[in-house]
């Protein structure tokens, strides 16, 4: 009986020092220096309660919202980086914007505040204010917005950010070896339906990507496309860069003449990334069809 009261007390002891070397301790903003992978996914959308519904629809005109980029916070609280974004049909192009994102309030409990001012072509610039969590040891945050101001007020999300790195120095350590092997991409979309702007369906894929060291990629896609299923060869190229941002397309020639060009970061030392499809502007607009694009991407074998 005794050696089972030791025994036990023994077990309950170890409990306490795991548990407590598992604990996550009080936050500061030296909690948060480091490079993150994020991306903000949400909508607005306004319904008119005067018009009748067909069920399960609502009538309402909708603005989707995504964002997908990277920063690197310092230990003062501010960090400096750069995101893609679609809003609605507003596209914000090939080339990443700028963006500094300071924090203005960070607590013990790892919750806390930041503020930063976002622009787009032909739109003023708007003050965004969000409230965030973090946890996992500052691993990981998630965020919705407070305020927007001079923006789209109606406007809501939620954000997702994801450690690169816990150095305060911007990170230079990805390379073709980083996106090597199998990947599962998973895509959610809006497109318009035969290229007009007033008719638009949902769009849901993935695709298997056998990615080589040398940045070429095939693989099969399958996606539900409004009434349309969709079973067929894609192939494409990966490039990534020493921030582990990455420049990819997506070619389907079955279906679609041009490439797809996709934009992302990689995080969890390449075993996943966040992306999004970016449409090229310079096309006539009868080829121009994705309002609305984000991809999640994982690594499912080598």
């Amino acid at each position: 009986m005794r050696r089972t009261v030791i025994f036990t007390g023994a077990l309950l002891c170890l409990f306490i020092a795991v548990s407590a070397a598992h604990a996550e301790g009080p936050c500061s903003l030296r909690t948060m220096a480091g490079t993150y992978a994020f991306f903000d996914k949400g909508a607005s959308m306004a319904v008119d309660p005067s018009q009748p519904a067909y069920q399960p629809y609502f009538v309402g005109v909708l603005a989707p919202f995504v964002t997908v980029g990277e920063i690197t916070f310092g230990r003062n609280g501010v960090g400096n980086g750069y995101y893609w974004i679609y809003i609605g049909g507003i596209n914000g192009g090939f080339d990443a914007r700028p963006v500094q994102v300071t924090i203005t309030e960070m607590n013990a409990d790892c919750t806390g505040k930041y503020q930063y001012n976002v622009t787009l072509p032909g739109i003023p610039s708007a003050t965004i204010e969000e409230r965030f969590i973090l946890f996992d040891d500052g691993r990981e945050w998630r965020s919705v917005p407070t305020s927007i101001q001079n923006g789209i007020d109606t406007l809501a999300w939620l954000g997702t950010g994801r450690r690169i790195s816990n150095s305060s120095a911007p990170v230079r350590s990805c390379g073709p070896h980083t996106a090597h092997g199998t990947y599962l991409l998973s895509a959610e979309n809006i497109v318009e339906v035969s290229f007009d702007p007033a008719v638009a369906a949902a769009d849901n894929l993935f695709i298997r990507q056998d990615i080589s060291m040398n940045g070429d990629w095939t693989g099969r896609l399958y996606e539900k496309l409004g009434p349309v299923s969709v079973n067929t060869p894609a192939l494409g190229t990966f490039a990534v860069n020493p921030d582990c941002s990455f420049n990819s397309t997506l070619r389907v020639p079955e279906f679609f003449p041009n490439a797809i060009v996709i934009k992302g970061v990689l995080f969890n030392e390449g075993k996943e990334y966040y992306a999004l499809a970016i449409e090229d502007l310079s096309l006539p607009p009868d080829q121009q069809g994705i309002k609305f694009s984000f991809a999640y991407g994982k690594r499912i074998g080598q």
